[in-house]
């Protein structure tokens, strides 16, 4: 699997959630992400990469099955769009999301990415 981009971005005001969209410019990764069914997005506490925190509590946690892509007609066709079940906090606080680690790796162990969020 070739490198992809995640971004969140929030949703309109009336479902007042938050959207990860995965995008890559690789097919076997579009198709590779895309047949996951069962996946954990896990955004800590902290954005240490040198340390493992899967034993931790994160700060949030997800299941998300990337059939469920909420923007099929994308202007990308290589985005997968998914509702997350709350809204984030797309900032720096105490709850924000950005400087966390994230881990997005199938159910069963297999990590398919992990990085630190940024701000763009």
């Amino acid at each position: 699997m070739s490198s992809y981009s995640l971004f969140f971005r929030d949703s309109d005001a009336t479902t007042h959630k938050t959207r990860a969209i995965f995008r890559t410019d690789d097919i076997e990764t579009y198709h590779a992400l895309r047949a996951c069914r069962n996946v954990e997005m896990r955004i800590e506490k902290y954005g240490d990469l040198s340390t493992t925190s899967q034993f931790t509590s994160p700060l949030y946690q997800f299941r998300l099955n990337m059939e469920n892509d909420k923007n099929p007609t994308s202007a990308n066709p290589m985005e997968i769009e998914l509702e997350l079940p709350e809204r984030l906090d797309l900032g720096v606080s105490e709850k924000g999301v950005i400087g966390r680690q994230v881990t997005v790796r199938e159910q069963g162990g297999s990590i398919l990415g992990i990085g630190v969020v940024g701000y763009n």
